[in-house]
């Protein structure tokens, strides 16, 4: 023991002279050298050369070869770098903090990454302080919503990312803990100059008074802290908003069929008879079901859920990030996942459909959402794919005509309506026609759909609209909605109204209070 005693105090000592050395560098104000350091230590010369040497190996000294004289090493610039941007980050964050407190009623947090843990830097409280949340206060990199955006979102972590690092890229949020735990939270990132996360601003309260709908319903809060913060401290402005104008197209009788608030509502479909409705919410991730008295049901699933496709036996597939999976709505039930043939975990899927031979085909989503790597798959049952289109961005609306020898396609990324032959015998698709090119860097067309008069209706994504085009491509008709992200839609069976699902992700709390019914289930009279 007395050994260790004395171990211990000579490596504080080794740490004292050390820092003795760089504090009579700094306070030189000009070049030193070893000699000089010895006279202003009053320490032997082979014990400075030795601390000189393992401080210049380290980067806290430079020096020169010869005579060698030292100075402060680069180390410092990027150490003082790292601390004034997390005080510029803190003074950011404050205000920011300090509204999303007040709004939430519970603790709001900004936290760095310190290693393999993150540490609270800035806290606003509501009432008392929290010590546990407070000022200093450190957490797990791993399990926590903060950590998951941060982990999620980093370039340096060149894993493949799990489903719930997936569904964190996609909602730009996480939200962790359960009723077992002492507190639970739902956090945003913070992002730097270089799209590299920094950080996360998080509301945090106790478990018992936080449920899953209510973290969900602070995020739009928290993505807004954080996106400011990000903005502020001149990182990336993350997030997307859409513009605060409408549509000017016509009004048109619109009401809601379901209020309940969808992160990314989509492929709505009737199963059984016109009484039953079915979609998803891609992020929550679920699949839905509104009955006729009514009443919406909800059934959670196990990963980014991008498709819902009806069978010729009555059953639904559900399309995930790279496999897929039958969903039983007589018991509202999913079986076994598999996994999709040469589809790599990062891509997803995106809408799908079934030619007038029941082979399915699914859109896999390119997950740059800058370059033509989507996809367009003929899947079999055992997740083999026997054909595929290339050359796609997002595709997000797939029809086939009556004759089934056209096909008619949206995407989304691309911004385009295309109209591609088909050979049904073989189930392959043919050259393409670019029907309509819809305006770059505006709103995008999400979803499609055909009138039993042949005319096909596509929803505008941040455009407030439904549009009606012919199968040449011109526009027909819009019509106005009361939320600014309609994504899905699928006429009823009188082919006399449209349903149309919508989102709220990432929408921000003005978007929302402008927009309250946004990720409802519309029905449409057209």
């Amino acid at each position: 023991m007395h050994d260790l005693d004395e171990k211990q105090t000579g490596g504080a000592n080794a740490v004292r002279r050390s820092l003795a050395v760089l504090r009579a560098v700094a306070e030189a104000g000009t070049d030193v050298t070893v000699a000089e350091l010895v006279e202003r230590l009053n320490l032997k010369k082979p014990t400075v050369h030795r601390l000189v040497a393992a401080l210049v190996e380290e980067e806290f000294l430079q020096a020169d070869s010869s005579p060698q004289r030292l100075r402060l090493g680069p180390l410092f610039l990027e150490l003082a770098h790292s601390v004034w941007s997390r005080f510029d980050i803190r003074g950011a964050a404050a205000p920011e903090l300090e509204r999303l407190a007040r709004a939430t009623g519970h603790t709001a947090r900004l936290l760095t990454r310190a290693s393999d843990r993150l540490i609270c830097v800035e806290a606003a409280h509501v009432g008392e302080r929290v010590r546990a949340l407070d000022v200093g206060s450190m957490e797990a990199l791993r399990g926590s919503a903060a950590g998951l955006v941060v982990g999620a979102f980093s370039h340096a972590d060149l894993r493949e990312p799990d489903p719930e690092e997936a569904l964190t890229k996609a909602r730009y949020y996480a939200i962790d803990g359960d009723a077992v735990s002492a507190w639970r939270s739902v956090a945003a990132p913070v992002f730097d100059e270089h799209g590299e996360p920094v950080g996360a601003v998080a509301v945090t309260g106790p478990a018992h008074l936080l449920t899953d709908e209510q973290l969900h319903a602070f995020a739009p809060h928290v993505l807004e802290a954080a996106r400011k913060t990000s903005r502020a401290a001149g990182g990336y402005p993350f997030a997307i908003s859409p513009d605060e104008q409408g549509s000017d197209g016509r009004t048109a009788a619109v009401r809601p069929i379901s209020r309940l608030p969808n992160l990314i509502g989509d492929s709505p479909l009737w199963v059984g008879d016109a009484d039953t409705l079915y979609w998803i919410d891609i992020l929550a991730p679920a699949i839905l079901r509104l009955g006729a008295d009514g009443k919406t049901e909800s059934f959670a699933m196990p990963d980014v859920i991008g498709a819902l496709v009806p069978r010729p036996d009555g059953q639904l597939i559900a399309a995930f990030s790279n496999s897929i999976a039958i969903f039983d709505p007589r018991t509202n039930t999913l079986g076994g996942r598999i996994t999709v043939e040469g589809v790599h975990f990062g891509y997803r899927f995106n809408d799908g459909a079934t030619d007038r031979r029941g082979r399915l085909w699914l859109g896999c989503a390119d997950p740059s959402r800058a370059g033509a790597h989507g996809r367009l798959l003929r899947v079999e049952d055992d997740g083999t794919v026997t054909a595929e289109l290339s050359g796609l961005g997002l595709p997000n609306g797939v029809v086939w005509s009556d004759c089934g020898s056209r096909v008619y396609l949206i995407d989304s990324a691309m911004r385009q309506l295309r109209a591609y032959r088909y050979d049904e015998d073989r189930g392959q698709f043919g050259d393409f026609e670019l029907l309509h090119q819809f305006p770059a860097g505006g709103p995008r067309p999400a979803g499609l759909a055909m009138s039993p008069g042949g005319d096909l209706w596509t929803a505008i994504w941040d455009g407030w609209e439904l549009v009606e085009l012919n199968t040449a491509g011109e526009i027909l008709d819009r019509i106005a909605l009361p939320v600014p992200r309609p994504s899905g839609l699928r006429f009823t069976s009188d082919g006399r109204n449209l349903i149309v699902t919508s989102a709220s992700v990432r929408l921000s709390p003005a978007q929302l209070l402008k927009a309250p019914l946004s990720g409802s289930v519309f029905i449409c009279e057209v």
